[in-house]
């Protein structure tokens, strides 16, 4: 059992300058405190107590490479030999933008920003001023940044409150977001198409984008219902709508042509970040052509002091070289160890006669407390979150941390191992009789 007792410290003593003591509420999750983390290196990182922890969270998605990859750091060393940021054009712009625009079918120009939540409001302007219309179709669920205009029903209290799934009532999570934000946001649930066709039916000149995960990754993970992405594509195409998808998450964590490469679905503008960089604060959106000429005319504004920093530029290319290598090799790694770890936890559970659900592609995976499959965000609330947490904290004071929240989400990283793998069914086989 680890003990934290500098972690305590450090995080009192944070509380007295940083709100809240941490840099995002969402690391608020961590029972009894945060843990404060002294180095990472390889599948693991260790805090400020000494403890060692087999990391599954991955700075919650980006180090799909692992903690401080050899290339990645070498790559960014020599560029900040170079130059750390310029303000000015440089040729990792083109030599970036030319990778990305080879390996996603749907880029044809790109952008780039810090963080996801940017590049998505980035996007919706974009969107907005090719259609000449207002309204944004997002569904339940699905976080696409902490923005006033998009945080919402991403959190409801219950099922109950959410009302019927053809009138669904929408939500604001955040003291501070004025109501007026709605007037423009038709909220659904996801994975319904008959909805989706009755919401754009009602509002078709209205509606200039459907923004949507291609696959539900912030509340388990759930992918697409066959026929419904090819029938919003459709849909879309047919109503003058673009169609728009958050691959902040899935992009370059699926495979290196991201979600869409994997399901063979083109959206019309996307948006990409966390693994793109390995670790590295960069944003990516971009699309058709003649959607993104609206950006190169100056007819739709984007702006951002780092946008292309150098140093993350050069983390992109260097990540994007080790995710292609040997013809992707790193996925079917990452791919074969989350296959291990999905069968060991399936087992051990069975054992124990406690019902989960582990649900996902290849190299992203949840694992519920449930007896059925979630195909949409209102089914996760029937799964047993309290015990998902409980489970949580005694996997993490034995050394096997994953994302700390209760919506989950277990991420592999090109760094673990097999040996990595054994040790977390044995802790998970300790905590077991724990959680029953």
């Amino acid at each position: 059992m680890y003990l934290i007792a500098r972690s305590s410290e450090l995080f009192a003593e944070s509380c007295k300058y940083l709100a809240g003591g941490l840099g995002s509420n969402a690391r608020m999750a961590v029972e009894p405190h945060p843990i404060f983390v002294a180095h990472g290196q390889g599948s693991r990182f260790y805090d400020v107590d000494g403890n060692e922890y087999i990391d599954y969270a991955l700075g919650l998605g980006p180090l799909i490479l692992g903690h401080c990859p050899r290339p990645i750091i070498e790559a960014v060393g020599a560029q900040l030999e170079r130059g750390s940021h310029f303000g000015a054009p440089h040729e990792l712009e083109i030599k970036v933008s030319k990778r990305l625009t080879e390996l996603i079918r749907s880029l044809e120009l790109v952008r780039y920003n810090q963080s996801g939540t940017e590049a998505v409001q980035a996007a919706l302007r974009v969107a907005r001023a090719y259609t000449g219309k207002n309204k944004i179709i997002k569904f339940e669920g699905h976080y696409h940044g902490w923005a006033d205009n998009l945080y919402v029903s991403y959190a409801p209290p219950s099922v109950e409150a959410m009302g019927p799934a053809d009138a669904p009532n929408r939500f604001l999570h955040s003291a501070g977001q004025v109501e007026s934000v709605l007037e423009d946001l038709i909220v659904l649930p996801w994975n319904d198409l008959d909805l989706a066709k009755k919401a754009v039916q009602a509002h078709r000149d209205e509606v200039a984008a459907v923004l949507t995960e291609p696959i539900m990754c912030n509340a388990s993970v759930i992918l697409p219902k066959r026929g419904y992405l090819e029938g919003l594509r459709q849909l879309t195409a047919e109503n003058d709508i673009l169609l728009i998808f958050d691959e902040v998450i899935t992009g370059f964590r699926v495979g290196l042509s991201g979600a869409q490469g994997y399901l063979g679905i083109s959206p019309d503008l996307s948006v990409f970040a966390k693994a793109m960089g390995a670790g590295y604060p960069v944003s990516c959106f971009g699309g058709k052509r003649e959607i993104m000429e609206l950006i190169a005319t100056e007819k739709v504004a984007h702006a951002g002091t780092y946008n292309t920093n150098p140093l993350v530029l050069a983390a992109v290319d260097a990540t994007l070289t080790e995710l292609a290598r040997d013809d992707g090799a790193v996925y079917r790694h990452i791919g074969r160890l989350a296959a291990r770890l999905r069968h060991g936890l399936r087992e051990v559970f069975q054992r124990a006669g406690i019902p989960v659900r582990i649900q996902g592609p290849e190299t992203v995976f949840s694992m519920m407390f449930t007896d059925h499959e979630i195909t949409d965000f209102r089914e996760a609330f029937r799964a047993d979150a309290q015990r998902l947490m409980h489970f949580r904290k005694e996997l993490r004071l034995r050394g096997v941390y994953t994302k700390p929240s209760p919506r989950d989400i277990w991420y592999v990283s090109a760094a673990h191992t097999d040996e990595d793998i054994d040790r977390t069914l044995e802790v998970v086989a300790e905590v077991v009789p724990l959680i029953k």
